[in-house]
């Protein structure tokens, strides 16, 4: 039974997270604009160094590349904040 409520709340967290997740992103597009609004340049801004990188061996990126997104995921809530204060 302990199991089962486990899962329970984990399921209803997840759900939740998801339904966090659609309801702010429409805000956090909309509020994309070049006047003064949202500048996306941190969200995933190591990726996109690494994508940027034109001297590298693309094998060498391909195995970078997991550990970018892992990075920049668990760096992602900053990014967001820096991009809203970022003038």
């Amino acid at each position: 039974m302990r199991s089962n409520k486990s899962w329970m709340k984990n399921t209803g967290l997840a759900v939740l997270f998801a339904a966090a997740m659609s309801v702010a992103a429409p805000q956090v597009a909309s509020a994309r604009t070049h006047d003064g609004g949202f500048d996306d340049q941190y969200i995933f801004a190591t990726t996109k160094a690494v994508n940027n990188m034109r001297d590298v061996n693309p094998a060498l990126k391909l195995t970078i590349y997991p550990v970018t997104v892992l990075l920049d995921a668990a760096f992602l809530p900053f990014a967001v904040i820096a991009g809203f204060v970022a003038s």
